[in-house]
């Protein structure tokens, strides 16, 4: 009889058990200064800590759960650019550079994707 009860009382508190509740839902609302920590490079261990020293007590496991779960590497890159071009417009101020009359300016050398080596050069000589 007891062994009957207990898996009474186990079936309905399947039945009423509702996942939503349970969810990583405490690191939801802190979604975009997770991504942003991301985006800059911080290891989970870094972003927990961090969290921590602003009152919210989170594992670095957990952190990195929901980052996984909540960014895609896509998204990632995506911010990291944009906050590169924004870092560069706000580097460029206008007027400020001023070239000698008579002179061009020096060509600097343009890489296409930052970080990403340029083309690889035909060889002949086999």
């Amino acid at each position: 009889m007891e062994v009957t009860e207990m898996q009474t009382r186990l079936i309905e508190d399947a039945r009423s058990y509702n996942p939503a509740t349970h969810a990583r839902t405490l690191l939801g609302p802190h979604r975009d200064a997770l991504l942003m920590y991301r985006v800059k490079g911080l290891s989970y261990e870094r972003i927990a800590v961090t969290l921590l020293r602003n009152g919210l007590k989170v594992s670095a496991p957990a952190v990195g759960i929901f980052c996984r779960q909540h960014f895609t590497k896509t998204e990632i890159l995506r911010e990291r650019r944009r906050l590169e071009a924004e870092a560069r417009r706000t580097a460029q101020v206008p007027g400020t550079a001023t070239v000698p009359a008579g002179e061009a300016p020096a060509k600097q050398a343009v890489q296409p994707h930052p970080g990403q080596r340029g083309p690889k050069i035909a060889r002949d000589d086999f």
